[in-house]
C-alpha cells in the first residue's frame, strides 16, 4: 500500500504512516467520527420506523370538478361571476385549478386549502401568497368596511326557522340529503331626516352525500362563501346548517332584499307609481366527475409550492375591497 508500511512487532501489527496527510489529525478524525455518528443514528430511527410505516394505513385521494358562481340583478344592473375547475383532495387539504379566468377580485387562478393555511397562487407568473378561509370567503362576499359617515346600521328581526331534511336527488348513483333552511332579517340605516329598512329573505338549498368519501374532505366544503348576510345573521345560521352532514354536491342560495323608506315626522311623499326597489342574488355550488382513489407517489408535490414560486403579500394579488355595494 502507498506510503504506509506493515511491520510484525512480536505478537501484534504496527503500522507506520508515510503520506497519510490531513487524515491522520486529531481534528478530521472527530469530523469523520461525528459524522458517522449521525448517519448510524439516522439508520437506527429509519430502522425502528420501518414497523409503524408498514402498520399504517394507505393514503387516500380525491378528486372532483367544482363550479360556482354568483348572479345579483338590482336596480343599478346585473353582476355575475363564475369560476370552474378541477380539485384534489389529499390529507385534508383540497387543491384547486381553474379551468379559465381567475377568482374574484383577484389574479390569481390556483387555490389551496388545508386545515391550518392555504395559499392563492398566480400560474401564469409563479406568484404566492398566503391566504385562509377568511380570506376566500372575502374574494366572494366583501365585508362592509370603510368609514360609515353619517349613515348608522343595525341589524334586526332576525329570523331563521327550522332546517328541513329530506331525501335528495341521487348524485352520480349516490344517495343525498336534501336541506332546506329560510332565514329573514331587516338591515335598518338611518341618515338625519331619513330612515331605510332593507327587508331581506333568503332560502338555501344543500345537497349532501349521505357516504361521503373521506378523502374528498376538505376546508373548501365550507359554504361560508356563498351567503351574503351580515354576521348575526350567519350566527344564527349555523346550527342549522350543520345539521347538513357530509360533501355538499348541489348547493342553491337565493336571496332577495326590497328597500323601503320611512321619514320620521315628515309626509310620506307619493309614490307616483314607482315600485319598490328590490335586488335579487343568486349563488350556487356543483359538484360533478367525483373520484376517489389510493394516493400515488407524487401527490404530495401538486400542494407545495415549487421553487420557482415568488411569495408575496397578499394585496399583490387581491384587487382593493369594494366599499359600497
Amino acid at each position: 500500500m502507498k506510503g504506509v508500511e506493515l511491520e510484525l512487532a512480536g505478537n501484534g501489527v504496527a503500522s507506520r504512516a508515510a503520506d497519510i496527510g490531513a487524515l491522520s489529525s486529531p481534528r478530521t478524525l472527530r469530523v469523520h467520527m461525528r459524522r458517522s455518528g449521525v448517519f448510524h443514528l439516522g439508520l437506527l430511527v429509519l430502522v425502528a420506523s420501518q414497523p409503524a410505516m408498514s402498520a399504517a394505513p394507505p393514503r387516500e385521494a380525491a378528486t372532483y370538478v367544482l363550479a360556482e358562481s354568483r348572479k345579483s340583478v338590482s336596480p343599478a344592473g346585473e353582476r355575475a361571476s363564475a369560476v370552474r375547475g378541477s380539485v384534489k383532495v389529499l390529507g385534508g387539504t383540497a387543491r384547486w385549478d381553474l379551468e379559465t379566468g381567475t377568482f374574484p377580485r383577484t389574479k390569481a387562478n390556483t387555490l389551496v386549502l388545508g386545515e391550518r393555511d392555504g395559499w392563492l397562487l398566480d400560474r401564469k407568473v409563479s406568484v404566492a401568497a398566503t391566504a385562509g378561509l377568511p380570506e376566500v370567503r372575502a374574494l366572494f362576499v366583501p365585508p362592509a368596511e370603510g368609514e360609515t359617515g353619517p349613515f348608522q346600521s343595525v341589524v334586526d328581526d332576525v329570523e331563521v326557522g327550522p332546517a328541513e331534511v329530506t331525501d335528495g336527488p341521487a348524485f352520480e348513483g349516490r344517495q343525498t340529503a336534501r336541506l332546506r333552511l329560510t332565514a329573514s332579517w331587516s338591515l335598518v340605516m338611518s341618515v338625519p331626516g331619513r330612515v331605510s329598512r332593507v327587508r331581506c329573505r333568503l332560502t338555501a338549498v344543500v345537497d349532501t352525500l349521505v357516504e361521503s368519501p373521506e378523502a374528498a374532505r376538505s376546508p373548501l366544503d365550507d359554504l361560508d362563501r356563498l351567503f351574503d348576510a351580515p354576521d348575526p345573521v350567519r350566527e344564527a345560521m349555523a346550527p342549522e346548517l350543520a345539521r347538513a352532514r357530509g360533501l355538499p354536491v348541489n348547493v342553491v342560495v337565493e336571496s332577495e332584499a326590497e328597500l323601503a323608506v320611512d321619514y320620521p315626522g315628515m309626509a310620506v311623499p307619493p309614490d307616483e307609481g314607482r315600485k319598490p326597489l328590490k335586488t335579487r342574488t343568486e349563488a350556487t355550488r356543483t359538484v360533478s366527475a367525483l373520484v376517489s382513489r389510493p394516493a400515488a407517489e407524487g401527490d404530495d408535490a401538486a400542494f407545495i409550492p415549487s421553487e420557482a414560486t415568488r411569495l408575496v403579500g397578499l394585496e399583490r394579488l387581491v384587487e382593493p375591497i369594494e366599499t359600497l355595494r
